[in-house]
């Protein structure tokens, strides 16, 4: 599917220079160079912790979370843990998580700089630590969390697997090359027999609610996985199937307003941020790799996007909610910046525009006493999977559509499919 354009009511022309950042000069634009700086920093950073760190979901892992056995008690647990003023993992007895999911989007996000030699070693190592993680047994070939989570909607033990540690894992081992053909045959049979329930694809094993985020990550991994040329042709066929089904699915589940909520069922309709980035880079994505024209349905909900989860170049949390700084949503909404800008959906300096006003708070970017932030939720930043992978992914990608974007050693290199591509 070629690049998609705007609607006649596109709000590119609000989002740029117009509406600088603090910290953001339009008059000195941001070089291809200068983000690839700050790629090598974060990464220097995660790798001397060894992509080690908090994680906002892992209040379950300590000795107070496993004697949790309510929902309720679990979810006190887990939100009082993340949203905290104080870091309370030390006093409850929670330790540094290395997760699957953290090297899995570093892998991908080091691939598109895989023409240097130094990035190529860096998401080789990230690739074969993800692929070392999958799943043996009953759930062969797919990828979990290593943490139990207690949500709103659903609890899930760090022994079953999930599609988005999947998806992210699968994608950074497939632009690394670190799964053989065994393993994408695993893969494969395990997404069709555990996480796609024959309408659309699940976020677990055991849940039948539709999650738009996590089936359109499945589709576009069913559509990759099918293209792969390592599959059967029944196999292939059956995965494809599967993508088509389960795109029309969250087609049908937009909104007129042109916005996706979180899932289907009650207490799940809200907007936000970083979903709504998945949701529209897997689209095209499985678009594209399906021959489905979603190209409307792309443009509404680019614009849904733009006007209702930007403040100015501050990304928002919710549509139309106050600002509220979170490191994934953050780092998401440089990544759909670039994305928006390289297809003409916004102005070309709005993802410079969008890291000024985000990257104070990333640690090991020499942002000096605001590292981190606040206190308040510092550790939250420090997280490899929620802040740290999220954001190299950005950067790359962003550094990937700059002018001279490529690497210099090699300006013709092509640019892999990553995991948020």
């Amino acid at each position: 599917m070629p690049p998609a354009t705007p609607t006649d009511h596109s709000p590119r022309d609000r989002f740029g220079a117009d509406h600088p950042a603090p910290g953001y000069c339009p008059g000195s634009p941001l070089e291809a160079t200068d983000v690839l700086v700050l790629a090598d920093r974060l990464f220097r950073w995660a790798d001397a912790r060894d992509w080690a760190g908090p994680d906002p979901y892992d209040g379950l892992t300590g000795p107070l979370g496993r004697l949790a056995v309510h929902r309720v008690l679990r979810q006190a647990v887990l939100q009082g843990v993340k949203r905290s003023r104080i870091d309370l993992r030390p006093v409850l007895g929670i330790h540094p998580l290395r997760t699957a999911t953290a090297a899995g989007t570093a892998a991908g996000a080091c691939a598109r700089l895989s023409a240097s030699p130094v990035w190529q070693k860096r998401a080789l190592r990230l690739g074969r630590s993800a692929a070392d993680e999958q799943l043996s047994g009953r759930y062969c070939g797919l990828w979990r969390y290593e943490f139990d989570v207690q949500t709103r909607w659903a609890y899930y033990p760090a022994c079953v697997p999930n599609l988005v540690a999947t998806t992210f894992c699968a994608d950074g081992c497939l632009d690394t090359a670190t799964l053989g053909d065994e393993a994408v045959r695993s893969l494969a049979d395990g997404l069709l027999e555990h996480l796609h329930n024959g309408e659309f694809f699940t976020y677990t094993p055991a849940s039948d609610v539709l999650v738009h985020n996590a089936n359109l990550m499945g589709a576009a991994l069913a559509a990759r996985l099918a293209r792969t040329g390592m599959l059967p042709g029944e196999l292939a066929d059956r995965l494809v199937d599967a993508a088509r089904g389960a795109v029309e699915v969250s087609l049908d589940g937009q909104r007129s307003d042109g916005s996706w909520p979180y899932g289907r069922g009650p207490r799940l309709g809200w907007v936000d941020g970083f979903h709504t980035g998945y949701v529209l880079l897997r689209l095209e994505q499985a678009g594209t790799l399906l021959d489905v024209d979603v190209r409307r349905p792309l443009e509404r909900g680019v614009d849904h996007y733009l006007r209702h989860l930007f403040d100015g170049p501050l990304p928002r949390y919710f549509a139309d909610g106050r600002s509220r700084r979170d490191p994934n949503n953050d780092a998401t909404a440089v990544r759909m910046a670039a994305w928006a800008a390289h297809h003409g959906f916004a102005r070309a300096d709005f993802p410079q525009a969008v890291l000024a006003a985000v990257v104070d708070r990333y640690p090991g970017l020499g942002a000096g006493r605001r590292a981190g932030g606040s206190l308040r939720n510092r550790s939250l930043w420090e997280s490899p999977r929620w802040s740290a992978a999220p954001l190299l992914d950005a950067l790359t990608a962003l550094h990937a559509v700059l002018p001279g974007g490529r690497h210099p050693a090699a300006p013709g290199a092509a640019q892999p499919t990553t995991a948020a591509s």
